[in-house]
């Protein structure tokens, strides 16, 4: 069993150190009272300084016992010598006072009130330092109105940026999530003020630093991390985080395992590709109301307005357009005749920006025409079946690197497309019906390309 006098006896000093505030504060309401009552027959001054007198016994011992208890370390040196030298001043104010109310010292009587005052004053200095160091130097004000956090601190507000003010694509997991997790439910006892366990998470650096015990943090295994463990033991095991205030929620849990797993990197955000999973986007929607859902490229990319002079030029060419939605300036198009000219094709390019779908199914498109189409740097979808396009013309489209749906059934294209295809990264659906593209190649495609849903047949 682990055996230390000196801390087990230094624990004792939030017990006693409420003894001398409860004599001193009872010696000055004495003294209101004294004043109050004006009553000659009735002298409270023996009383006063028999409070006073334990007051400053209680205050020797309190001195005592809290500096066994500063020997145990971790504790912030500045804000520690502050509330050890406060303390013995209030010890000797009590001490003088005791002595000006016994008349051992005779002085003017507004030196006791003014020594009385001082003590009270002194008290509630000593006593919010104590609290700064057991808790924290924000303990007092963590949970107070708005309002009062700014006017104790008039830069708050400008440092409680909301999440609502972020961009989605610009919140970085550390500071914008991880950071005020730890901020509100451990940095009230691991900070640079109050180091327990040698830890400090006030920062990315001390969090991977690790405390007395090493590290905290384990990026292959998170759920054998120290931090993990700690803060999903039973509440009933001492061992358990954070022993005072709110515990972390499940979500809150989720999120500091997934950033483990992530590589617990301090730069590393949430629109990084490949990062997140469904259960995360479902924490992240929830708890925190961002919407990290997969959304098509045609809605993460921002263009211009089409004009409505150009708007108006593809209509009377016999394009159709409509758009993709209020919230964005891409359109659709198709067209609407049996055959398509060079002169018209030429018309897209006065929206290439803008075009995302594009349908030019059955309009007798050539391979030189379709040439034009690689122009159209944000197509994501293409529909030109049944035209007689081959396999020279599928190499034109390489430029298209959005393209996430290709419609090229009833063309004239085979198997040597394929190797063509597959370099479209943001490909997922491929439609080759009545093309001459076998069905083993399908099946090597599908093999291959697990990501491309390949439809053959109709």
């Amino acid at each position: 069993m682990e055996e230390n006098i000196i801390v087990f006896l230094g624990r004792f000093h939030p017990l006693i150190v409420h003894l001398p505030i409860g004599f001193l504060i009872m010696a000055a309401l004495l003294q209101l009272y004294a004043l109050k009552i004006k009553n000659r027959s009735l002298n409270l001054d023996h009383t006063i300084a028999y409070t006073l007198f334990w007051g400053t016994l209680a205050s020797l011992g309190a001195i005592v016992i809290g500096w066994l208890l500063s020997l145990q370390g971790g504790y912030d040196s500045n804000l520690l010598f502050w509330h050890k030298w406060v303390g013995i001043l209030v010890t000797l104010l009590s001490l003088f006072g005791w002595l000006l109310k016994t008349e051992r010292i005779r002085l003017q009587k507004s030196v006791f009130f003014i020594v009385l005052f001082f003590i009270l004053v002194l008290i509630g200095v000593t006593g919010h330092l104590g609290g700064s160091l057991t808790h924290g130097e924000t303990y007092l004000t963590h949970y107070a109105p708005s309002f009062i956090k700014n006017i104790i601190d008039g830069k708050n507000e400008k440092k409680n940026i909301g999440l609502s003010d972020i961009d989605t694509d610009s919140i970085t997991v550390f500071p914008h999530i991880i950071q005020p997790i730890l901020d509100s439910k451990c940095v009230s006892c691991h900070s640079a003020s109050k180091k327990e366990g040698g830890l400090v998470l006030t920062n990315h650096k001390g969090l991977m630093e690790g405390g007395e015990h090493g590290s905290i943090i384990d990026i292959k295994t998170p759920l054998k991390s120290i931090l993990i463990n700690r803060v999903t033991l039973p509440l009933s095991n001492k061992k358990f985080m954070p022993p005072r205030g709110n515990s972390l929620t499940f979500g809150e849990i989720q999120i500091l395992e997934w950033w483990m797993k992530a590589g617990a990197d301090s730069l590393l955000k949430f629109s990084d590709s490949d990062v997140l999973d469904p259960k995360m986007i479902h924490i992240l929607d929830r708890d925190y109301q961002l919407d990290y859902r997969p959304k098509p490229f045609y809605e993460k990319v921002k263009v211009p307005k089409i004009t409505s002079e150009t708007l108006h030029t593809l209509q009377k060419n016999n394009f159709g357009v409509d758009f993709m939605g209020e919230a964005s300036n891409m359109i659709s198009i198709t067209f609407k005749e049996k055959s398509i000219s060079n002169e018209q094709i030429s018309k897209l390019l006065l929206a290439k920006n803008q075009i995302t779908w594009l349908n030019l199914s059955a309009c007798n498109l050539s391979d030189q025409q379709l040439k034009q189409i690689a122009n159209l740097k944000n197509l994501t979808r293409l529909n030109i079946n049944s035209n007689p396009i081959t396999d020279e013309g599928i190499k034109s489209i390489t430029p298209l690197k959005n393209i996430a749906s290709l419609n090229v059934y009833n063309t004239k294209i085979s198997n040597v497309s394929l190797p063509i295809l597959t370099k479209h990264k943001a490909l997922k659906s491929l439609y080759v019906w009545k093309t001459g593209i076998t069905t083993t190649a399908i099946d090597e495609l599908s093999k291959d390309y697990p990501k491309i849903s390949s439809i053959s047949e109709q």
